[in-house]
């Protein structure tokens, strides 16, 4: 074995930023097949948008931080806090499936796609949720952080808290899957340890701004393994989850197909857009006269909804075959599209941070008896589709504050790797790996409004320090 492999935090850096960049690489290369059919052109000022957002959150990420005088270091209690925010997002699971199964009356064996359908339908009716439910939301989103502790300070947490910290992940998994999906949240979850672990190991064997990585051991390297196993099965769940609801759609499917060839232009249409459709609708109809698989025709009409060309498509069995695959790349690379349609209005209702952060909404409307949330299907000509995070800071703010918040957010992430790679446990190392997620999931979709709890239980563990020496000082004085 090599006895001293060295690499600089200069290049760790470096290798981030790669990292952080290797998605949109993705992204762009999965548009590039036309399998499932072909994405329609992006405008010039779309994809400029999305590079300069690029470049702006780069620019941040490449300027070192000296030091940030707000952000105090954790020294202790790791292990404390493991067990305390695992216990808090256990209870949330409960408060949730309490919240989902009796209160909105739901039950235990109603299939995932219905209570998605039943959920739009009520928001659509005016119903906000409950106090019961949005605090359910922020203890579950405890775990994300407990996992992040332990991650940056495995040493200090011991065996009982692993078992609690497991219990609880557990426990909320299922409550995920049985009542919300929860794709995005254990996507989230997974890649925020995978950063976690991995940038913690590499600062274990860390000395005076080098990484030995010859130092690097079996106890380094199995918590990466296992993360990189949980992501390909939560990969395989995603694919389950479309077959599921690509089942549920065979069911309905005519009536769908006959909303679909019947359904009025939408007013955003351009002209162009309206003969695209109406191509499209043909391609749909020519499927059904060749009694096309009902998989294959789930497939056409979710692409018709997404506005992409399916000339290419000649199989339908094939498609029909494929469907779970199709479906994985149409969700996957359907971001920067959908945002080039919201770039393109030119009248657009900002949502002033009420999009990525609907809870806030919620509470205004709740404490003032009038709806304060953004309409989204008011507003924006393709509902519940991902629009990208730029698009969705762009949607919120607009250009200019979108690329200052890249910027910002590139700067974030720079100094937290920093603390981490020096050992330092503190606001901004713990909440590195969540900027780290919501950056690399910026060409598919936002993730803040999953994550954004998840800074507020960071924040309590930062202050609490500050909370107990003033106490002190007061029974002392």
């Amino acid at each position: 074995m090599m006895s001293d492999v060295q690499i600089s935090h200069r290049w760790l850096v470096v290798m981030t930023a790669m990292v952080i960049l290797s998605p949109l690489a993705l992204v762009l290369s999965l548009r590039l097949l036309t399998e499932y059919g072909t994405w329609r052109p992006v405008s010039f000022l779309g994809w400029t948008f999305v590079a300069g957002w690029y470049v702006a959150f780069l620019s941040g990420f490449m300027v070192r931080v000296r030091s940030i005088p707000f952000a105090p270091r954790i020294r202790c209690f790791a292990n404390h806090w493991v067990i305390v925010l695992s216990l808090a997002a256990l209870i949330g699971a409960g408060i949730m499936t309490y919240e989902f199964a009796i209160v909105r009356g739901y039950g235990f064996s109603t299939p995932i796609y219905d209570l998605r359908t039943m959920q739009v339908q009520q928001a659509a009716a005016g119903f906000l949720g409950s106090w019961l439910g949005g605090f359910g939301r922020l203890l579950v989103s405890a775990i994300v952080v407990a996992w992040i502790v332990t991650c940056l300070r495995w040493q200090d947490v011991s065996w009982g808290g692993l078992v609690v910290l497991l219990f609880s992940t557990l426990a909320i998994f299922v409550y995920q899957a049985t009542f919300e999906g929860g794709r995005s949240f254990a996507t989230a979850l997974l890649l925020s340890v995978l950063f976690a672990t991995a940038s913690s190991s590499i600062a274990d064997v860390s000395r005076d701004g080098q990484a030995r990585l010859s130092s690097l051991r079996l106890r380094h390297a199995a918590p990466l393994v296992f993360t990189f196993a949980m992501l390909l099965a939560n990969n395989q769940y995603n694919l389950n989850v479309f077959a599921s609801r690509g089942a549920q759609i065979i069911q309905t499917i005519e009536q769908q197909l006959d909303h679909t060839l019947s359904a009025p232009d939408s007013a955003h249409d351009t002209a162009d857009e309206k003969a695209q459709k109406v191509e499209q609708l043909e391609i749909i109809g020519k499927a059904r006269a060749s009694s096309a698989p009902p998989y294959a025709l789930a497939y056409l009409r979710y692409a018709s909804d997404f506005d992409i060309d399916l000339s290419s498509i000649q199989n339908f069995n094939q498609l029909a075959i494929k469907y779970s695959r199709a479906m994985g790349w149409l969700y996957v690379t359907q971001g920067i599209n959908e945002f080039d349609r919201i770039f393109r209005l030119v009248e657009l209702s900002h949502s002033h941070g009420l999009y990525e952060f609907p809870q806030i909404a919620q509470i205004l409307s709740k404490l003032s008896g009038k709806d304060m949330r953004y309409d989204l299907a008011e507003n924006l000509p393709n509902v519940g589709t991902y629009f990208t995070l730029m698009g969705a800071f762009y949607l919120d703010f607009g250009a200019i504050p979108s690329l200052v918040l890249a910027a910002l957010m590139g700067a974030w992430l720079r100094h937290g790797l920093q603390c981490i790679l020096g050992h330092t446990t503190n606001i901004l190392s713990l909440s590195a790996p969540l900027v780290f997620v919501i950056v690399a999931a910026a060409p598919v979709t936002t993730l803040l409004p999953n994550l954004w709890p998840c800074f507020v239980w960071i924040a309590v563990i930062c202050a609490a320090p500050h909370f107990i020496a003033g106490s002190r000082r007061e029974e002392f004085a």
